[in-house]
């Protein structure tokens, strides 16, 4: 079968257990390689306002008075809170499965308070029966909030206007985003418009891919045009504002963590979307080695001795001529056994 590792050590006639233990075992070794080689986007938190902001920079004091302004994210408490403050009560004590907070946010579509868009989602749309009524929550059009401590409905803030607790430690209005758990770092893209996790110091927003991602791919990852505004191949989620792990492949498509553990526990180790491999050169020449072992292990018949076969490899896109054989046919250019017949 082309296709390279997928079919590595899996010939349906009964094979050796020579032959099986490289396909049985090697996914889940590579596996852990790929996760730790392939890096991670910054995961988002909460959508952001559509409107533009200017491409000009600033000092740091003067983006901190900007997010001031606009309502940015910023950190209302420093990481040890002063327990005397009135402000400071009921740190972590409230909101839901998803976030720690001390507001509700009003949906405007049900005029019903939520701790968070992914309470009313849930009870709105993955919960309703009626199809006609399902619906998810517009965050752009959240202007209202329910103090979590006293109860009072107000128009969106940082902190409540009767009791004066200030509703999270991060506070995004642009993003009607509230959170107590500063062990997060979140942080506000200006530029993706929303707010995400893992430190603004640990992440670059690639102007081309349009996205967030860890400043060890600012020179070495693939730039593909809005790569992260996409669905994910194998779940169909869109990426964007996914709060799941995403990785990036060497191809530079992107894919959920979970997601890429689940082709590598199947055996494929190929891009759902261009066919390259998932992993890089390195890591992938583990598999390669091993389908040498299983194709020498495994003689065809000697009617199909000397056949050859016209291939086209997806990893170099090299066209070649190679040994027919029913594991993989190897490119003779660069040793993928990632191609398939022309």
């Amino acid at each position: 079968m082309d296709g390279a590792a997928g079919g590595a050590g899996q010939d349906p006639d009964a094979p050796h257990p020579a032959q099986q233990a490289p396909g049985e075992e090697l996914p889940v070794a590579l596996l852990q390689q790929a996760v730790d080689q392939v890096h991670l986007a910054a995961e988002d938190l909460e959508e952001g306002d559509d409107e533009e902001d200017d491409d000009s920079e600033a000092s740091g004091e003067d983006e901190e008075d900007e997010d001031e302004e606009d309502g940015e994210g910023v950190d209302v408490k420093e990481d040890v809170p002063d327990p005397s403050d009135p402000a400071n009560k009921g740190i972590k004590l409230y909101g839901c499965e998803h976030y720690r907070r001390r507001a509700m946010i009003v949906a405007p579509c049900c005029d019903r308070p939520f701790w968070c868009r992914h309470c009313h989602n849930a009870a709105c749309n993955d919960n309703e029966v009626d199809p006609k009524r399902r619906h998810v929550l517009d965050r752009k059009a959240v202007r209202e909030v329910v103090c979590g401590l006293c109860g009072l409905r107000q128009e969106k803030a940082r902190s409540c206007s009767g009791c004066g607790v200030a509703f999270g430690r991060y506070t995004c209005l642009l993003c009607s985003f509230f959170d107590d758990d500063l062990t997060k770092e979140c942080f506000h893209c200006q530029d993706c418009g929303i707010c995400r996790v893992g430190g603004r110091h640990n992440f670059f927003h690639c102007r081309t891919c349009n996205c967030c991602y860890a400043l060890s791919l600012r020179d070495s990852h693939v730039c593909i045009e809005n790569s992260m505004h996409a669905n994910c191949p194998v779940c169909c989620e869109f990426l964007f504002d996914s709060i799941k792990p995403i990785n990036i492949m060497p191809c530079g498509h992107t894919i959920h963590q979970e997601c890429l553990r689940s082709l590598a526990d199947h055996s494929t180790y190929t891009c759902p979307v261009c066919m390259k491999s998932i992993m890089n050169t390195s890591a992938m020449e583990r598999v390669w080695e091993s389908m040498d072992q299983a194709v020498q292990q495994t003689p065809m018949p000697t009617e199909y001795a000397g056949m050859r076969v016209n291939i086209l490899c997806n990893d170099c896109s090299t066209r070649s001529a190679a040994p027919f054989h029913v594991l993989g046919h190897k490119c003779g250019q660069c040793g993928s056994y990632n191609t398939r017949r022309v």
